[in-house]
């Protein structure tokens, strides 16, 4: 069958950002309105998840249901509590605070890794903590003493990112993908594959694609990703400023384009699957819209998220 392309909520004030499934509902940030919305594809209500998120852009749910929040706004990674709340995981690296957390995913051991590039739009607040010497993925991770959660300390995991856009790991995960260049930027944006070794270290990466330019112009490359059923790579990319324009990817892991989809709206952002057997994939756009793909392909169960 034939994928079939909708607009299902939208348009919002600003960009949409993070989208993610929790089970029941799709979760997905209006990060200009700083808001979190829901809808529930059993009732077509589109309702309002959280308010005041400070420009939450990614969206990612952990083994237990955990809903975790990139908060651009104030430099950190977020959990939403279900009483209404939020607390933050970590915030320094070494001491000093990180960047700007814009996408995000969790592991099966509960650990958040997070693209943390520079961002041109500053926090709120006053200035005082300049932003680190480098744009890396980091990692926050926890462990658990006597039944309690410890606190959350960070990891620097990439040393040779300069502008990370969006991270996802392998259904086995033992290799990070990473987006990598900021669209419009000096160099050309790459999807990256990095082994990840037993002790939680990654090794050299292997370039998948690398998004060219047409007519000087440079191609967008990759803000969004989640994994199909085969594990092959779903992806947002493109815009129509150059290369071949807004579209949905499918990679297969060696790097290899076994699928592209024309989107029709400019700029899509992120990416997930969901509804029952993961079989519909939900996306966000630069335009403040939620889309839904139908029979396209389905999406991989491998945690709560």
């Amino acid at each position: 069958m034939r994928a079939e392309i909708e607009r299902i909520a939208g348009p919002f004030n600003g960009a949409a950002g993070g989208v993610a499934w929790d089970g029941a509902r799709v979760l997905f940030s209006i990060v200009g309105e700083s808001r979190v919305m829901s809808f529930d594809p059993a009732t077509g209500e589109v309702a309002q998840f959280r308010r005041f998120t400070n420009r939450v852009n990614g969206i990612a749910v952990g083994p237990a249901g955990e809903v975790y929040g990139a908060q651009e706004g104030s430099r950190r990674v977020i959990e939403f509590v279900a009483d209404g709340s939020s607390r933050p995981t970590q915030s320094r690296l070494r001491g000093k605070f990180h960047n700007f957390p814009t996408d995000l995913t969790v592991d099966g051991k509960g650990r958040i890794w997070f693209a943390d590039p520079y961002n041109p739009v500053r926090a709120t607040g006053p200035q005082i903590f300049p932003p680190l010497d480098h744009a890396s993925v980091l990692r926050a991770s926890r462990e658990k003493a006597y039944g309690i959660f410890l606190p959350w300390f960070l990891t620097r995991v990439t040393h040779d990112t300069t502008a990370p856009r969006a991270v996802l790991l392998s259904p086995d995960e033992r290799t990070l993908y990473v987006a990598e260049g900021e669209g419009g930027g000096p160099r050309r944006c790459e999807l990256r594959a990095y082994p990840i070794a037993d002790n939680g270290e990654v090794g050299d990466y292997r370039v998948l694609h690398t998004f060219t330019s047409t007519g000087g112009k440079a191609d967008r490359g990759v803000e969004g990703m989640c994994l199909d059923r085969d594990g092959n790579i779903v992806a947002c990319a493109g815009w129509a400023r150059g290369g071949p324009g807004p579209l949905i990817y499918v990679f297969a892991p060696s790097g290899a384009v076994i699928e592209t989809l024309a989107f029709p709206a400019e700029m899509p952002a992120r990416c997930a699957f969901g509804e029952k057997g993961l079989a519909c994939l939900y996306l966000t756009c630069g335009q403040g819209n939620l889309y839904r793909v139908k029979n396209f392909r389905q999406g991989i169960e491998r945690n709560a998220g």
